[in-house]
This record gives structure tokens, sequence and C-alpha cells, in this order.
């Protein structure tokens, strides 16, 4: 059965995209563009992508609570990993997150917040303006075992050992 008529005979409502808004490569953000262009009475968002299988119900909560006193809201995982680059000419490596002479201890830092794709909560005004986030963001912090994106068929491998 097709997708579409499996969400009709479930009571969704269902918007079709514009082929050239349905491909592999069409960024999120102009797909839910092209739907509040087409839904002018909608003044908030919520984008759950379906790459992202480990989604819980509290995570939809805490977000919907969350965005009450928010522009946006995004899913995030913390990281504790000290991060390095190559400088301009590829020669040498350079610390990002942190400084060398004071290196932190994982138990004395809050870590940074890694953006993970896997929902986005927004205004109308944000999307309009070509973004899903601005300074007035808040986050939901997901297990980092909730994390996994299927990005590739590793990952589904990874997904599929995970559930059994």
């Amino acid at each position: 059965m097709h997708v579409v008529q499996t969400k009709h005979a479930h009571g969704a409502k269902v918007h079709k995209r514009l082929e050239n808004l349905a491909q592999d490569t069409t960024p999120s953000i102009e797909a839910v563009q092209d739907f509040i262009q087409g839904h002018p009475n909608v003044n908030s968002v919520a984008l759950f992508q379906c790459t992202s299988v480990f989604l819980r119900t509290k995570y939809i909560h805490e977000a919907c609570r969350t965005f009450q006193n928010a522009d946006c809201v995004f899913a995030s995982t913390r990281d504790f990993k000290l991060r390095w680059v190559f400088d301009s000419e590829g020669k040498y490596i350079k610390p990002v997150n942190f400084d060398p002479l004071d290196r932190p201890r994982r138990q004395d830092w809050h870590g940074e917040l890694v953006e993970t794709g896997m929902f986005y909560l927004t205004k109308r005004e944000l999307l309009l303006d070509g973004t899903f986030q601005n300074d007035r963001c808040k986050v939901v912090v997901i297990d980092k075992d909730d994390a996994l994106e299927l990005d590739d068929f590793n990952d589904l491998k990874y997904a599929r050992y995970l559930l059994e």
C-alpha cells in the first residue's frame, strides 16, 4: 500500500510536496517552507526526521513543554570529546574547544551540545527567514543511545543490532 494511502486510512492529513522538493538532496528547510507557504494559518511547525528511529515519546513531550518558552527547540546530545582541526596550511593541528595548558576533565566539564537532527520545533517567522533556529533556542538533550541517525546502510545494520 502506498504511504499516502496508509496515512489517509488512519486519518492523517498529508501535505504533498512538489517533486523538486521531494528529492534525497532536498534540504529539510525548503520542504518545510513549502508547507507553511501552503498553510498560512500555521504559526509553528514540528519536524520529526524519519531517519531518527529511536525517537521517544518523552522527547516529544519535553520538546513541546520547552517550546512554550522559546522560538525554537531542537534535539542534541552532550559530547565530551576534545576536538582538533588542521591549521590553515594543513601541516599541524590545533585545539578547537579547549586550552591544552588547561585540559578539562570530563567530570569538571559540561561538554558541548551537538545537534542530532532528530527534531525541530520552530516558529513560522524563522522559517520564512530561512532558518529553524535563532538566539532564542532551547534544546532537548537526547540520550546517546537514542541519537542514532540512519544515514547509511551501516547505521541501519547497527540499529537492527540494537533492537535485537
